[in-house]
């Protein structure tokens, strides 16, 4: 390190304050000023160790990992915008873990695709993101794959000529042809039988009730209560305050917020309605 006269300095941001994404970064480094480096001459070191490619130095060097993340970038274009330091902590916190998560990790193979590259992830260009998503499709992946990746590049990145990446007149182009080319697929069978599902659980081992032992009754109560997005059933509880058992059936107390809940739309129950024509199908 004494070989060189300047060093790039770094500022560490703080990207979330929110305690559900255990998987995205508190902190990371972002590029303050590029600082151009100068090495002294040295006479033992080998030419190629020496010579500094300035190709490409506006780019974050592997020799630090620097890993790039999506909040990273998403901070970035709110500072550029001009938004204090609380404004910018409400407005990503407007994203949910689920979708930090999602984008996060859309970002990642958008970020490994430009490091094969040598391409800043962060300062992207119409043509660049293009070429990313047609890579994809190259790739073999599917419309809905692609135009989540489409989206994710619309939401991090700044705006080219004052449009949206993902809105852009080439990209809604581009995605038509991916539609067109190879549409969503759509099941016309069902992935399970309900009826057959519901015939297992009135025999053993789910009955006789009394001899079933805890597993075998939480197993029949989860696949009574499937009807509902996984999310939904992966967040209840059934300690004091989030279950209530009523006559024509239990109710559900969904703590926190599900996929589908607006400021205009907010419904945290769920219903499990009794099988009063069958009591073995009563949870």
């Amino acid at each position: 390190m004494s070989n060189f006269k300047g060093i790039k300095t770094h500022e560490s941001v703080q990207l979330s304050t929110n305690s559900d994404s255990s998987n995205v970064a508190k902190k990371t480094l972002v590029h303050r000023a590029s600082s151009k480096i100068i090495c002294k001459p040295n006479k033992t070191a080998n030419r190629a160790k020496s010579t500094v490619s300035t190709k490409h130095n506006h780019l974050p060097s592997k020799s630090r990992s620097v890993q790039a993340d999506s909040l990273a970038a998403l901070h970035n274009n709110f500072r550029n915008k001009g938004f204090s330091r609380e404004t910018r902590k409400l407005l990503r916190a407007s994203w949910r873990s689920g979708t930090q998560q999602y984008y996060a990790c859309k970002f990642k193979r958008f970020n490994s695709w430009c490091s094969e590259r040598e391409q800043d992830p962060y300062a992207a260009t119409l043509a660049e993101c293009a070429d990313f998503l047609s890579q994809l499709y190259t790739s073999g992946l599917q419309y809905r794959t692609i135009a989540g990746c489409r989206s994710m590049l619309s939401s991090l990145l700044p705006p080219i000529d004052n449009v949206q990446i993902g809105q852009h007149p080439y990209m809604i182009r581009l995605l038509r042809v991916v539609f067109n080319s190879r549409p969503p697929k759509v099941n016309l069978v069902p992935e399970w039988d309900l009826q057959k599902v519901l015939d297992i659980l009135q025999k053993s081992p789910f009955e006789p009730f009394l001899k079933a032992d805890v597993k075998c009754l939480t197993y029949k109560v989860v696949f009574l209560t499937a009807i509902g997005r996984c999310s939904d059933i992966q967040a209840l509880r059934i300690g004091e305050g989030f279950v209530n058992v009523q006559k024509k059936g239990l109710v559900f107390l969904r703590p926190g917020l599900s996929n589908q809940d607006r400021p205009n739309h907010y419904g945290t129950k769920m219903f499990v309605p009794y099988f009063e024509h069958n009591k073995k199908l009563d949870p």
